[in-house]
């Protein structure tokens, strides 16, 4: 990898951002899990991806990935953040239990594939005239309100089409189902909407800078403007590539603010107080201490919260949102908060 390489660039890997220094309202650099600090004389730039993670059906990549931790990195350090609401959910993603959900291109339903009940009814043309080809977030409503009428998985069916000119078409497709037991040419394949891009994020500029001094975000990470609540399935490229070299250009020109930043962390190394604006850790070793919850062990129990939160936020926040869903989302929501604190200031 190029950035391993580069001779100016040190990689961190398994590392845990768990805050941001601030000091005299300036992003001045992190906290690292385990206490250490690293300072960021040129900024911090925010790029871990979007919050697709946080559900229990995503097509982002499995384990502690994409769960937001630049949004909520940015919020703890009261940096604005925007459109948090538009999460895009792709709607057809193979289901297969214990697996991640394998995302199945939407060309398919380009090239014929049609959608189909457990009565193998044809049923999109019921919630669009489009049917299979209506914009993403109708088709993804209208897979999850089909599955939840008839409480049975919802199939993908294209084998109409030629065995071998599958095969060309979509061999990629082709050799991970049938590592699965599955077949285009001969299978309906379940699938499921699944969680797949973040819309919203934190807010920035031109530049990538966000309401905070020395505070950068750039690629999903970022809320750039450049998606309305359903994104089209190139713009990410300009998210990632245009705003990620927008950022590197506007601090490698030094017009970050580079010389009130270096002096602050000299001030900091001086062991003089860092005036952290992040009042997040001092609610929860409150609530912490207060709360009743018992827990089980570190390990079982990290596992235990991602799953509950990831269920959460299918069940209540997900493809269909309601007044009551997401009231009982934020209830159960705060109990995992809870969890959470209590685990990370128990353990050292």
């Amino acid at each position: 990898m190029a950035a391993a390489r580069h001779p100016l660039i040190t990689m961190k890997e398994d590392t845990i951002v768990t805050e941001l220094v601030m000091q005299q309202g300036i992003c001045i650099g992190v906290k690292i899990l385990g206490g250490e600090t690293q300072y960021a004389s040129l900024g911090v730039v925010l790029a871990s991806g979007g919050l697709a993670g946080i559900y229990q059906h995503s097509t982002n990549p499995p384990g502690f990935n994409a769960l937001g931790s630049s949004v909520a990195l940015a919020t703890r350090s009261g940096a604005e953040t925007k459109d948090l609401e538009y999460v895009q959910f792709h709607p057809t993603s193979l289901l297969v239990p214990n697996e991640a959900r394998f995302l199945l291109t939407e060309a398919l339903r380009g090239e014929g594939a049609k959608l189909r009940n457990v009565d193998g009814e044809e049923f999109a043309k019921n919630f669009h005239p489009l049917g299979e080809l209506a914009p993403r977030d109708v088709v993804a409503r209208g897979v999850f309100d089909e599955a939840q009428r008839t409480r049975e998985v919802v199939r993908l069916d294209i084998t109409h089409r030629e065995p071998e000119w599958l095969d060309q078409r979509f061999p990629t497709i082709q050799e991970h189902v049938r590592k699965r037991g599955l077949d285009l040419a001969k299978d309906w394949l379940p699938i499921t909407p699944a969680a797949h891009y973040t819309c919203g994020g934190v807010a920035t500029d031109l530049n990538g800078c966000t309401s905070i001094p020395g505070l950068y975000a750039a690629g999903e990470a970022a809320r750039t403007g450049l998606h309305g609540g359903n994104r089209l399935a190139s713009t990410s490229l300009l998210e990632g590539l245009v705003f990620g070299a927008a950022v590197a250009d506007f601090i490698g020109n030094g017009r970050a603010i580079k010389k009130e930043t270096a002096s602050l962390i000299r001030n900091c190394e001086n062991n003089l107080s860092v005036a952290s604006q992040n009042v997040y850790s001092k609610i929860n070793s409150s609530s912490a201490q207060n709360s009743k919850i018992q827990l089980g062990r570190p390990s079982d129990e990290v596992g235990r919260l991602l799953q509950d939160l990831k269920q959460t936020m299918w069940d209540g926040v997900g493809v269909v949102r309601t007044h009551s869903s997401l009231s009982a989302a934020i209830q159960a929501l705060q109990v995992v908060r809870e969890r959470a604190e209590i685990l990370y200031h128990n353990e050292p």
